[in-house]
């Protein structure tokens, strides 16, 4: 006793350790709004009104049916969000034959107001029919959907990439049972109950209004041989679940901790022994710091009771809370890669769900809309689809439905290159039943018949990619039989960026897109470290490494010509670089402001740029708006480059010793180049 007694010791230190979040009343706050649902680790209360019963119900509760003691008021605010509710015909709630002091309106209610006094939050509920509750009225269905709809506004459409951001201030509704047309939130199908082998319990799917339909992992042993068997199955879930941690799987997961011995009458002491073992024994497990991972919706017996009572449910809510902020979640707009590195500019649906207009037509062999396929066509009216898009045979993991009738969807997708695309190897990855024909900016440039059961691969020529925005199109039709539709489109980096010079003197660059090596090439590159006092001369520093979309001035002895530079998973540090790169197109508003590299009168420096004149997404430049001096030229000034002083207003410090090239000491400046001061000084 006093060995089990120091590990539960043990185990709440850790905790108190461990504990990051301070306001459980808002603990959603600190999560990503880009996170996915399915990433999450829950906490919820099983049988979650089972705490007050009313009538003859409070008289069978003293002996079986009470499996909280919180009400769901108390629950909100110490951090549980997930609540398992069980409605009877007239949507009072009931736990098996014993009604409780709830109603379906009055819990939807209490939720409704909590998300909306803390907008921060959002709540689940996952309702089950109890059908034992029912005196033989079935409406059921015609009742849920009157209480669902005047609850819409604050209802959630379920979808497999549902994110935090688009869930607060909201209920995620969720049903085993059909009821009355339209879907609500979500719908649970082909449910896995009561199963002993971990194998068993992947089979069932959720899916939402527009049919978007995903697989679901349920571990819901409820009637076991033996706690031991139970705390198993606890554990295969919890190893399966932490391995969808920065997965774009969309797999859900439901790891329930009730349950009772199968050989004994249900009674509650039989329940409040069950919780004393699990409850602690997840807590346990995630402690541990061995499961790194969501762990998904977590439904307990006495989730809020604290630990003197032994059942360990408020600090296993909690622990669950601060387990959200311990791994790497996956998020909707994370950059896709393939395993060599490369990526996804578009990616495949089956590795993260993507959006695009959709036009659906009865029939095959159809020729669309006039230009539909055309960068500039209007598709405000079509319809905005999930892909991958699919029959409900498909076996993909999650989809959207395909009508499987014979028909023709126009498709169109944009995505974005953000360098030259001569630089770089892009290719089409395609699954399609059947046939397909692809556009890209309005060239077609690849098409197949039939129909594939895996991706197929296709060269996308350079000539028709653009820099900015790019609109993939696609005719793909629907025959007999299946239907299936995925694409993504990757980038494999080159090996060189071509730079071209037009001679020997001074050019801007931005390295475009990749870290380059300058250090092997004819062309040197220089960051500008310095601008003196008077905003006269720049002075550079040569580097050998440019960081992607970073700004330089290069040039090269060798003259005019293309040289190929080094592509290079090497960085430097560039943060002393006064040059910038425009990240976006922007007009100058102010006079003597941003100055740009050009060669006037014979001399090469940075001059100033009108009001009004547009820089270019991906022009180097310098921005002196914070400057009191405005000068009309700054000329670099480089270890192997004269400043040029020329016909400028410069107080030339002559108290600096003064010497020529050839090392002379001059008593004042002599025409040409002079060392004033350690530097070269054309004057």
């Amino acid at each position: 006793m006093k060995k089990i007694i120091f590990i539960l010791l043990a185990l709440v230190m850790s905790l108190t350790v461990k504990a990051q979040v301070s306001d459980y009343q808002n603990w959603m706050a600190n999560l990503d709004d880009n996170a996915f649902i399915c990433q999450l680790s829950i906490p919820g209360a099983h049988d979650a009104c089972s705490s007050s019963f009313s009538g003859w119900g409070a008289i069978g509760a003293a002996v079986a049916g009470k499996d909280q003691s919180k009400s769901i008021q108390q629950m909100l605010p110490l951090g549980v969000r997930l609540f398992d509710i069980r409605p009877n015909n007239q949507l009072n709630i009931y736990h098996g034959i014993l009604q409780t002091s709830y109603t379906f309106n009055g819990v939807m209610g209490e939720l409704r107001d909590y998300v909306i006094a803390h907008p921060t939050e959002f709540c689940i509920v996952f309702i089950r029919h109890e059908e034992e509750g029912d005196s033989g009225n079935d409406d059921f269905a015609s009742k849920m959907q009157t209480a669902l709809a005047s609850f819409s506004e604050y209802l959630v459409d379920f979808r497999p990439n549902l994110t935090v951001g688009e869930a607060r201030g909201k209920i995620l509704f969720l049903s085993r049972n059909a009821y009355n047309g339209p879907i609500r939130g979500g719908m649970v199908t082909d449910w896995r109950d009561n199963q002993s082998d971990i194998n068993n319990m992947l089979g069932a799917h959720y899916y939402g209004p527009e049919t978007h339909k995903c697989s679901l992992w349920s571990q819901g042993y409820y009637s076991y041989t033996d706690v031991s068997a139970k705390k198993a199955v606890i554990e295969a879930m919890l190893n399966k679940s932490k391995q969808l941690a920065g997965k774009y799987d969309y797999t859900w997961v439901i790891n329930s901790l009730d349950g009772y011995p199968s050989d004994q009458t249900y009674t509650n002491s039989l329940v409040q022994n069950n919780a004393k073992n699990c409850n602690p024994y997840l807590q346990q497990l995630l402690a541990s710091g061995n499961y790194n991972g969501p762990v998904g919706f977590v439904f307990m017996d006495y989730c809020c009771d604290g630990n003197n009572s032994g059942y360990y449910g408020l600090s296993l809510t909690k622990e669950l809370i601060n387990h959200n902020f311990r791994y790497t979640m996956s998020k909707q707009g994370d950059p896709i890669y393939d395993g060599n590195g490369n990526l996804f500019v578009a990616p495949k649906g089956c590795d993260m769900m993507w959006d695009a207009k959709v036009l659906r037509l009865d029939g095959t062999s159809l020729s669309g809309p006039t230009g539909w396929y055309n960068t500039d066509f209007d598709d405000s009216e079509w319809e905005t689809r999930r892909f991958p898009t699919a029959n409900s045979g498909a076996g993909a993991s999650y989809y959207s439905l395909w009508n499987e009738t014979s028909n023709t969807l126009f498709i169109r997708r944009e995505f974005y290159v953000d360098h030259d695309p001569t630089i770089d190897t892009y290719k089409l990855y395609v699954r399609h039943d059947d046939g397909f024909v692809a556009y890209l900016n309005g060239s077609q440039f690849q098409s197949e018949n039939g129909w594939v059961g895996s991706f197929n691969v296709f060269s996308i020529p350079s000539s028709i990619l653009k820099v900015g925005r790019n609109v993939l199109a696609i005719r793909q039709e629907q025959g007999d039989g299946g239907a299936y539709f995925d694409c993504g489109v990757l980038r494999i980096e080159g090996t060189y960026a071509p730079l071209k010079l037009t001679g020997t003197d001074w050019q801007s660059f931005v390295a475009p897109g990749h870290n380059l090596n300058f250090g092997t090439t004819a062309v040197k590159a220089y960051k500008i470290v310095e601008i003196n006092e008077n905003n006269t001369s720049a002075r550079l520093e040569e580097v050998t490494i440019v960081p992607a979309d970073q700004a330089v001035v290069v040039r090269s002895d060798n003259g005019a010509a293309t040289y190929n530079i080094p592509v290079t998973q090497s960085i430097a540090s560039f943060d002393d670089n006064l040059m910038k790169a425009a990240t976006s197109s922007f007009t100058v508003t102010e006079a003597n402001t941003i100055y740009c590299l050009a060669k006037k009168n014979g001399k090469t420096g940075f001059y100033p740029v009108a009001v009004g004149v547009t820089i270019p997404k991906g022009k180097g430049y310098l921005d002196l708006s914070g400057s009191n001096v405005k000068a009309a030229c700054i000329f670099l000034n480089s270890d192997d480059d004269a400043t040029g002083i020329e016909d400028l207003n410069v107080d030339l410090n002559l108290n600096e010793t003064i010497y020529n090239l050839a090392g002379q000491r001059l008593s004042k400046p002599q025409h040409g180049i002079n060392i004033i001061g350690g530097k070269k000084i054309a004057y």
